[in-house]
């Protein structure tokens, strides 16, 4: 009896001992990973393992790579390079000044060249020895090439470089100088009377069966109340005429009222419409220039003279100064003409421009231009208005400028006045 009870005693005291043996295995080991099947195989394949605080478990070096295993270094990233500038990103960026620029140098360039061009293809010449014979041949006119039927082919040939060269864009512009009582002096074929401002007249037209509400019109409107057109050339002044009575509708209507000549060269003739608010005289530039006509219907005779005669408000002229034997005399009797204080006489000319090169060539070819075309193209408009000026008591000059800038300075715009004071010795 006693010995079964002690044999169950020592069964007992193994088993609780191996109990312990295995709790505390397992507390060194630690919990038991998945993929155990027992926990005794855990205890037989693993060995014991002491743990350490974390603090002093020490970090296990990274292995060092083999010579043969090293890889090349990453570079550090970077911000990609600028690229450089290329030819069709500057174009891209500067194509529009580029351009500018290219279409001012070509038109230099062609102007240029072709007035280079028409010299050496004309050979030399004694331009000097014409220039003093021409000169001195009077009196100012057009060319034999420049009459008959060539007068209305002449004017249909400048459209274009007219056009071109800007001097169309000038023509409005002179024409909204225009105003009141309106000379144009050498106005050839008429080449500003589609630009001007005829409204006034227009409006007499409509109303001329009642004389008084006609003038009451002429003086309430703006722009032109009447228009006095001065040439040499009755050519030239035919053309200008069908020109008037399509620019002026109601003109085809009116019958004109004709003058015959009354000076010694056959000058003095005139054709007057409307009772003579629209006249186109035939007439030097140099001789006594026909007063301003009145607004009334008696007025159709009007005085030849400019001495006691109505003024002008506007006195107009394009490419004038050129075409005449003596400028300085044709500005002296401008001024005698114009109102004084009020009055404008406003001038578009070409000559001499900025550049001796492009004035060279204009002195070379100067006597064969005015052989063709009646006209010295190479005069110094500016020095002549100075001296007009200085000649002159009471004129002076209001504005001279050079539009245009491809022209080279060839183009002048001239605008001058008479001082109110002393208009009295303006005609002397």
């Amino acid at each position: 009896m006693n010995c079964c009870v002690t044999t169950r005693r020592a069964a007992a005291a193994a088993a609780a001992r191996a109990h312990c043996a295995c709790r505390w295995a397992h507390i060194k080991t630690g919990p038991r990973k998945p993929g155990f099947v027992s926990k005794t195989k855990a205890k037989a394949t693993e060995p014991t393992i002491l743990s350490k605080p974390a603090s002093q478990v020490r970090p296990r070096p990274a292995p060092s790579p083999s010579p043969t295993s090293r890889s090349k270094p990453r570079p550090q990233s970077s911000p990609p390079p600028q690229s450089e500038d290329t030819l069709l990103s500057v174009w891209r960026a500067t194509w529009l000044p580029l351009s500018g620029a290219a279409l001012v140098a070509g038109a230099l360039g062609f102007y240029i060249f072709g007035t280079a061009a028409a010299t050496l293809k004309a050979g030399p010449c004694s331009c000097e020895a014409d220039h003093h014979h021409h000169h001195d041949a009077t009196p100012t006119g057009r060319p034999p090439a420049l009459t008959g039927d060539n007068a209305e082919q002449f004017d249909k040939e400048l459209d274009w470089p007219e056009f071109w060269m800007g001097i169309t864009s000038l023509r409005r512009r002179l024409a909204a100088h225009a105003r009141g009582d309106v000379l144009e002096l050498a106005m050839g074929s008429g080449r500003n009377l589609e630009y001007y401002d005829w409204s006034p007249i227009t409006a007499a037209i409509e109303a001329a069966k009642d004389e008084t509400h006609a003038n009451k019109a002429i003086r309430a409107a703006k722009g032109i109340t009447s228009f006095t057109g001065l040439d040499i050339s009755v050519d030239m002044l035919d053309v200008a005429r069908r020109k008037l009575t399509k620019t002026v509708p109601p003109l085809k209507a009116s019958a004109p009222v004709v003058s015959a000549s009354s000076m010694a060269d056959s000058t003095g003739g005139q054709l007057a419409f409307l009772s003579g608010r629209l006249r186109l005289v035939h007439s030097d530039a140099h001789h006594p220039l026909p007063g301003a006509p009145t607004t009334t219907a008696s007025s159709s005779s009007v005085s030849s003279g400019s001495n006691g005669s109505k003024k002008y408000d506007s006195i107009i002229q394009t490419f004038g100064l050129c075409s005449v034997a003596d400028p300085v005399a044709v500005l002296r009797n401008l001024a005698s003409a114009v109102k004084p204080g009020t009055g404008r006489i406003v001038l578009l000319e070409h000559g001499k421009g900025y550049y001796g090169l492009v004035n060279g060539l204009l002195d070379r070819n100067a006597a064969r231009h005015f052989d063709r075309y009646g006209c010295w193209w190479n005069r110094d408009i500016e020095a002549l208005v100075e001296e007009a000026a200085r000649a002159t008591p009471g004129l002076t000059v209001v504005r001279v400028e050079r539009p245009k800038v491809l022209q080279m300075g060839t183009l002048v715009w001239v605008e001058l006045k008479v001082e109110e004071q002393t208009s009295a010795t303006g005609s002397k």
